[in-house]
Parts: C-alpha cells; sequence; structure tokens
C-alpha cells in the first residue's frame, strides 16, 4: 500500500484548472519526482495535495485512508510534511528556534528535544549554526533548515517544493545525499523539481509533466535513458 497516493486529481485557482487527471503513488523508504518545465503544474499539483489550492476532482489517499476532504492543518497532523519553495524558515528565529517551530503541534517536550538533536546531528551543517539566526544561513544552509523543521513533525511522507531552486552545482548534491539520508529512513519523500536531470537521477520513479498533465511515468533510471525526454526536456542528444 502507497504512503500517499494521488487519484486522478485536477486542480488550479479559481476556476481556472492548471493540472488534470493526475495520479502519483509514493512508496515508504521511496523518492518519486514530480518534473517537467516551468509552468508545467508542479507546484500547483503539489499544493493540491495539502489542501492549498482549488480540488476539482479526485481523491487523496494516506496511508489507504482518504484524505481528500480533509483541511491543511489536519493534513500536516496526520503525517504529511511540507517543504515549500520561498518563506520556508523564520529568518528571525535561530536554527534551533525554527526546528522547534516544526514540532509546534506535539506535547512530548523530551522526545522534541531528542529529535532536535538527532537532526542537528544528521545536518552537521546546521549544527555548527545552531544558535545563529535563519537569516544569516546560506541558501543551501536554509534549505536544509526548512527540511529539518518539517521533520520535526514525525512525517511519514515528506514533500518538497522545488528543493535545489538557486542553489549551485555542489550545494544541490549536498540536498540529494541528504534527501537519500532521509529515504533510509522510510520516509516516502516526493519532490517536484525544475532541474529534471538531477531529480530522475535521485529518484526511484518519477513523472514528466507538461502543460498540467502527465506525458509520461517510470523508474527515474529508465526515464532519464527515454531518447524523446533527453532530447525534449533536457537538451540531450544521443551519441553517435
Amino acid at each position: 500500500m502507497a504512503v500517499l497516493e494521488a487519484q486522478e486529481v485536477t486542480a488550479g485557482y479559481g476556476d481556472a484548472v492548471i493540472v488534470e487527471r493526475i495520479s502519483v503513488k509514493v512508496e515508504a523508504g521511496e523518492i518519486v519526482a514530480v518534473v517537467g518545465p516551468n509552468g508545467s503544474g508542479k507546484s500547483t499539483f503539489l499544493k493540491s495535495l495539502l489542501g492549498l489550492v482549488r480540488r476539482f476532482c479526485g481523491r487523496i489517499l494516506f496511508e489507504g485512508r482518504d484524505i481528500t476532504a480533509f483541511p491543511a492543518w489536519r493534513i500536516a497532523r496526520a503525517g504529511i510534511g511540507y517543504v515549500p519553495q520561498v518563506n520556508n524558515v523564520f529568518p528571525n528565529l535561530s536554527v534551533v528556534e525554527n526546528l522547534q517551530m516544526g514540532a509546534y503541534f506535539r506535547q512530548d517536550k523530551g522526545g522534541i528535544q531528542a529529535d532536535c538533536s538527532e537532526i542537528l546531528e544528521m545536518f552537521p551543517e546546521l549544527k555548527r549554526r545552531s544558535r545563529f539566526r535563519a537569516e544569516t544561513l546560506s541558501g543551501g544552509e536554509r534549505q536544509l533548515l526548512a527540511i529539518g523543521r518539517a521533520l520535526m513533525g514525525r512525517p511519514q511522507v515528506l514533500l518538497l517544493d522545488e528543493p535545489l531552486a538557486f542553489l549551485s552545482p555542489k550545494t544541490a548534491a549536498l540536498i540529494l545525499r541528504q534527501l537519500a539520508a532521509i529515504k533510509e529512513r522510510g520516509i516516502g519523500l516526493l519532490l517536484v523539481e525544475q532541474k529534471t536531470f538531477l531529480a530522475l537521477e535521485a529518484a526511484d520513479y518519477g513523472y514528466l509533466l507538461s502543460e498540467g498533465r502527465c506525458l509520461m511515468e517510470g523508474r527515474g533510471s529508465a526515464l532519464l535513458a527515454d531518447a524523446s525526454l533527453r532530447e525534449r526536456f533536457l537538451g540531450l542528444r544521443k551519441e553517435v
């Protein structure tokens, strides 16, 4: 059973349909990438899973339970973490305080402290700056902090909106290594990403969106090997 499943989701803003009949599955301990060019509807689709944009039809299942009608706050408490692309840290709070904010609905103070320490050990870049305000962090450190804060809610699945945006290749590689480590903890990860090659290289399974529809899906390695995808969306031609 998939930890998270979207079935034939159509969503958008107001009366405008942005994505149409998209179906995606995420298993525990699996990285799933939704890729595509800018404007293909990736972020809208991700937000539709969280109840942040209007869903016209379709169902959302979490661990087999229908959560389609849940409000966003209830989805978060159910065990679905979210890392937005922008405004994903509290700049005036310290690293530790940001992590604590991720556990705002938890009552187990001892567990919160233990999880905070564990995340700082997992992300040594943050541990070195644990008392610094988030506004002093680099772009990559902020992304790690946003991921760490989401983990403080002890999610079963983590949704990430373009986690590699605006990052250097070196920093993007660091983020992907950390996502692989999170995967090894049995957490499912669903990321939408414009950097198609990097996302599919890291993903167990991928979906390619274009103009709000799913054009193809398959193992990440299989999609990367597809000649039409490589030429059309990656700008890479097969060597002769």
